[in-house]
């Protein structure tokens, strides 16, 4: 049987192979001739943050493979149409009983040849095909139902069955029984009752308090229902320049830009800007000061990009721009020149916008998945696969609106869209442990982390992390809410900028394997006590209660056995003069810290331990770590 018979099915579609460790794929090259995009991860490569999509999802191995809980994980965190299992144990009752709890829609062998993949791949596409048009179909139906600027609902004998988004928050509705209330005056009652389509402008009052005015057309459909559309006479924000368009229309110019680019290969930028501190400036300020600050949003933009740009408002606090002459590098660059000026010239009786924006190039991309990108910035739910077409990211802070633990989250989420790697800092044992990490994902306040295994576990330890990056003015101090050391991921959560940064110890303090006994004269007072930590400068000490009063910076002399292989018993006694510097008392204890003036040989046999011991406890944690 010819491949052909498949290609024009396949060539439509994304496929990913999911495989085991060591299991053939002779299907290969069939797969890779055919599909648009052909995708092999081994069970190796994946981990709890995998998350793969496509149109078609293989599965390819062994019953033991099949069970394994990683393929339910990777399963639900994935998105497909169509699930199919490639086997190389002939299919049996064990292998559908697993098939139908993954909800795969069939069971195969591996297919060895051209002729046995073509058979396997032909009962999959009729499947495939309708589950394809149908999602398609769906995307744009709820599209146009809940984010349409026109006002709609359903109604049957006078008993509303169905209302839009849009319509419920325009005009405050919560239920049905409310929207029913609401329509039985003496302007829309009458209306409802007409069999034919009827037409009508008539006065409602919106959640906001105005009175609106809205061209209302009564419709019959089927099964006795009619179809109510609302369709305002006045827009929220009115602009004297130029046409501020809504979410459908701004769709329309999308789809033109597709037809103009497609055939010269060129892109496509689109600007999303998004007004993150919409709803505190509403709550802080009122809703009239955010509409005057959404005017000022669009005066500036319209002075400062070019005539031909389009500007739409795609949700309350979305707005979308569209150019179909200026190129990208200049569109990122006025882009950058918006933002400076933005700071500077917006601010509305104390209130000033604080503005996510994205430039994305939606150049060979589907109008559906662009679509999907922008709601996906509305909904704070940008996913990986979005990333790959952002271009370029700007964020403007507001520090009269936001405190510090908003101002941490932003910086944050600049570092995630800008791809910028970060460091994590903590100590284990007085010893710094600082690796590379990956910001994975931040949501609800929360942020997902790819780690070391060494920084997972002295992130256990400590419960707390230090976050470091190239783009941000200060080190962040985070919690530390879920760590999995063997996944290699964390979750944090309080963010809390540091007034200094992390990496401002001087000088290693390290914390000894074993009970250091010390003794401290000081005047004529002999005290005794254990070593906390130590470091080149100074040691901090854990001491009895003194019965004679200590005095800040006097001095005094400390005696204490130092490990050191090298000498007899594998110790060194150290005499060392140092003056008091912190001192801290207590009913059980007093903790003081001694700044030491070392002389040789004392200073060189300190330099060694404190050498030795720092690379006794990496190679510690190392171990530790890796066993986890």
């Amino acid at each position: 049987m010819s491949i052909q018979k498949i290609s024009k099915y396949a060539q439509h579609f994304d496929l990913v192979v999911l495989y085991e460790e060591g299991a053939s794929l002779p299907f290969r090259e069939y797969a890779d001739a055919v599909f648009r995009t052909s995708d092999y991860r081994p069970i190796e490569a994946i981990d709890a943050t995998t998350s793969l999509h496509s149109h078609l999802f293989v599965l390819c191995g062994s019953s033991n493979f099949l069970k394994s809980p990683v393929i339910k994980n990777v399963l639900a965190a994935s998105q497909y149409l169509e699930l199919i299992i490639l086997t190389p144990e002939n299919t049996n009752i064990s292998a559908l009983k697993i098939a139908l709890s993954l909800r795969a829609s069939s069971v195969s062998s591996i297919p060895s040849n051209e002729d046995e993949f073509v058979n396997v791949m032909m009962g999959v596409f009729s499947t495939l095909v309708k589950k394809h048009n149908e999602s398609i179909l769906n995307n744009y139906d709820r599209t146009i139902s809940e984010y349409s600027n026109n006002l709609f609902w359903i109604h049957k004998e006078g008993k509303a069955v169905y209302a839009n988004d849009t319509l419920k928050r325009e005009l405050g509705i919560k239920s049905l029984a409310e929207l029913d209330q609401s329509f039985n005056d003496k302007e829309m009652a009458p209306l409802l009752k007409k069999v034919e389509i009827a037409q009508k402008i008539i006065s409602k009052k919106a959640a906001s308090g105005e009175v609106k005015e809205f061209f209302v057309t009564n419709q019959p459909l089927k099964d006795e229902e009619f179809l109510v559309t609302m369709i305002p006479l006045t827009e929220p924000i009115q602009t004297s320049k130029k046409q501020l368009h809504n979410r459908m229309s701004f769709i329309e110019l999308l789809t033109d830009a597709f037809k103009v680019h497609k055939k010269e290969n060129e892109s496509i930028p689109v600007i999303v800007m998004y007004i993150e501190n919409s709803d505190k400036i509403i709550e802080m300020r009122g809703e009239n000061i955010y509409n005057e600050v959404c005017k000022e949003i669009l005066k500036l933009a319209q002075l400062h990009f070019d005539l031909d740009i389009q500007i739409a408002q795609w949700d309350k606090d979305i707005y979308t721009l569209i150019s179909s002459t200026i190129l990208l590098n200049e569109l990122k660059n006025k882009l950058e020149q918006f933002h400076e000026r933005l700071s500077a010239e917006i601010s509305i009786e104390g209130a000033s916008p604080m503005i996510d924006s994205f430039l994305i190039d939606m150049q060979g991309v589907e109008l559906n998945k662009a679509i999907g990108i922008i709601d996906h910035i509305n909904q704070k739910q940008l996913l990986s696969r979005d990333l790959a077409h952002l271009v370029h990211f700007e964020i403007s802070a507001s520090p009269q609106e936001e405190d510090n633990y908003h101002q941490a989250i932003h910086y944050l989420e600049k570092m995630i869209m800008t791809k910028t790697p970060i460091k994590l800092l903590n100590f284990y044992k007085g010893i710094r442990i600082s690796t590379a990490a990956r910001i994975v994902k931040i949501s609800n306040d929360l942020v997902y982390v790819s780690i070391e295994k060494i920084q997972g576990y002295a992130m256990k330890l400590e419960q707390n992390v230090v976050i470091q990056g190239a783009n941000m003015p200060f080190d962040i101090l985070a919690n530390v809410k879920i760590v999995d050391v063997g996944k290699k991921i964390a979750v944090l959560s309080n963010f809390e900028p540091l007034q200094a940064s992390g990496n401002n110890r001087q000088y290693i303090r390290i914390q000894s394997d074993h009970r250091m006994h010390v003794t401290i004269t000081a005047a004529k007072s002999v005290m005794s006590g254990t070593i906390l930590d130590i470091s080149i400068k100074s040691i901090a000490c854990k001491l009895s209660v003194s019965k004679v009063p200590l005095v800040l910076g006097s001095n005094v002399n400390l005696q204490f056995n130092l490990p050191l292989d090298r000498f007899d018993g594998g110790m060194v006694t150290m005499v060392v003069p140092g003056s008091l510097q912190y001192i801290h008392e207590s009913e059980e204890f007093t903790k003081v810290v001694v700044d030491l003036n070392l002389a040789e040989p004392y200073e060189s046999y300190l330099i060694e331990y404190i050498y030795a011991r720092q690379q006794a406890l990496v190679n510690e944690i190392k171990t530790i770590a890796n066993r986890l």
